[in-house]
């Protein structure tokens, strides 16, 4: 069965972060593990803290009806209720669970989010240098990207991202710490930014 145009087109434009992961997995296979120093994806080179695997494997040996069924939409409504009380207590804003829906990792949300909130052709404003996949997430939704360039040192461009706004726009979709640059953007930029969007 012959793969789509469009996909063939997103694998011919695979990312070269993409790229240089096969290559380095290819080196490995070749050189051994320990002779290639991979920084490409981020992958941990740490197992997880023990007292994570230790849940891990009793939630994985529990017997309990229903304990590996599906669960509703949002999420199981304790875990919901749990990550709600630790953003209320970080933050000291009123979270309560029906402000959480849990998603399968950032991917999975963010096409759930642009789903949401963008119709085809709507704007997402995107700051670069941006993690390659946000574009194939904003095009599983015919939405258009707008790129706009960080400052010298990585920082938000705020008069860029201002001018960048038009009536189309639905997103600005920022994350910090920044992929692919590390860069963390401070709380005064941030606040500004928040001006900025609430006119």
């Amino acid at each position: 069965m012959p793969v789509s145009e469009k996909i063939l087109s997103i694998m011919e434009k695979s990312s070269w972060i993409r790229k240089m992961f096969e290559e380095g997995a290819a080196l490995k296979a070749r050189l051994g593990a320990g002779n290639v120093f991979d920084f490409t994806l981020g992958n941990p080179s740490m197992s997880p803290p023990p007292a994570v695997e230790r849940g891990l494997i009793k939630l994985a040996a529990e017997s309990s009806p229903g304990i590996h069924s599906y669960m509703p939409n949002a999420g199981l409504a304790y875990v919901r209720e749990k990550i709600a009380s630790h953003l209320k207590a970080v933050t000291g804003l009123s979270f309560t669970l029906n402000h959480v829906i849990m998603t399968v990792g950032a991917a999975g949300g963010l096409n759930v989010a642009i789903k949401a909130l963008v119709d085809p052709g709507g704007e997402i404003i995107i700051t670069a240098p941006y993690f390659p996949e946000y574009l194939f997430y904003a095009g599983n939704h015919q939405a258009v990207c707008r790129i706009v360039e960080t400052d010298n040192n990585f920082n938000l461009d705020l008069d860029r991202i201002e001018s960048a706004i038009r009536s189309k726009t639905r997103i600005v979709l920022l994350n910090s710490p920044n992929n692919p640059t590390g860069a963390v953007y401070p709380e005064e930029t941030l606040r500004k930014l928040g001006e900025i969007l609430s006119r």
